[in-house]
């Protein structure tokens, strides 16, 4: 593969974080040059994991595909990487940070509890599977930018689970069942409930658990001296967003189906852009 075939594969990788991840694609511009590429691949390869149970019919079917992406991994390793837009910057990325590799497999692993359409058990286990997707993902990004990956897990984290209650009406809407079930019997709700009658369910109620165990995380993040370090200025800019996020919530009294939940500021850009100046110079 010539170096202008791997900047072809590397820019679509590019538009895919652009397109479906928009929030961790206008942080990672602020990455440096030689960082970027590699952050843009593994955000890519987990979009292309996480909407398997989005794509598939059926869960065999799913299987097949996150089976694909595990052979992929391992071709890549044995440096015959197949012939992909995604695979091929992964494994530029993975040559200079072979670690990514594993942490995209956990994320394989956990993403295939998408594949039952079963909800958590309860909000420990939600915990965990936003662990294993958000963080796994998030540590993935500290080892391409060479920050810490504890403190990486931790945001992910916070990061996933805010991000969860901020998508939940949609999710809901096509049909998936995200929320913990033992937080739906507290409630006396069920999901046939509120895809039939949302108006009825005080989604707030149901949410606001989820939102504080990702305050927790996201306050020990941004209490960690490792965020500060140079290496982290990307990871320190998703913390701001997801404290932006966290208020955002709260002012709507932790409802995701206000507007100003899901909505992405038209200058967010511009006030990344701020907060990096800020940060380099602190």
């Amino acid at each position: 593969m010539t170096e202008t075939d791997l900047a072809v594969h590397t820019a679509a990788c590019a538009q895919i974080v652009q397109r479906h991840d928009r929030e961790r694609y206008l942080v990672s511009l602020f990455a440096p040059p030689d960082a970027r590429d590699g952050l843009f691949a593994v955000l890519a390869a987990n979009h292309e994991i996480a909407k398997t149970a989005e794509v598939v019919s059926e869960p065999m079917i799913g299987q097949i595909r996150l089976q694909w992406w595990c052979e992929a991994f391992d071709g890549i390793e044995a440096g015959t990487p197949r012939q992909h837009e995604v695979v091929l910057p992964l494994a530029a990325a993975a040559a200079r940070h072979p670690d990514v590799l594993d942490d995209l497999r956990r994320i394989v692993d956990a993403r295939d509890a998408d594949l039952s359409g079963e909800p958590a058990a309860d909000l420990d286990a939600l915990e965990h599977y936003a662990a294993a997707t958000g963080g796994g993902i998030t540590v993935a990004m500290a080892r391409v930018l060479g920050a810490d990956t504890g403190m990486a897990r931790d945001l992910g984290t916070a990061w996933a689970l805010i991000g969860l209650v901020r998508a939940l009406p949609g999710l809901l809407a096509g049909g998936r069942a995200p929320l913990p079930a033992s937080l739906l019997e507290e409630n006396g709700v069920t999901l046939s409930r509120i895809r039939d009658l949302p108006g009825s369910v005080d989604l707030a109620a149901l949410c606001r658990p989820i939102v504080g165990r990702g305050r927790e995380r996201l306050s020990a993040v941004r209490a960690n001296p490792a965020l500060r370090h140079r290496s982290a200025r990307v990871l320190r800019l998703m913390a701001a967003r997801a404290q932006d996020l966290s208020i955002t919530l709260q002012r709507a009294g932790d409802d995701p189906r206000s507007s100003s939940v899901a909505d992405i500021p038209a200058g967010l850009a511009w006030r990344h852009a701020l907060r990096a100046a800020w940060y380099q110079l602190g």
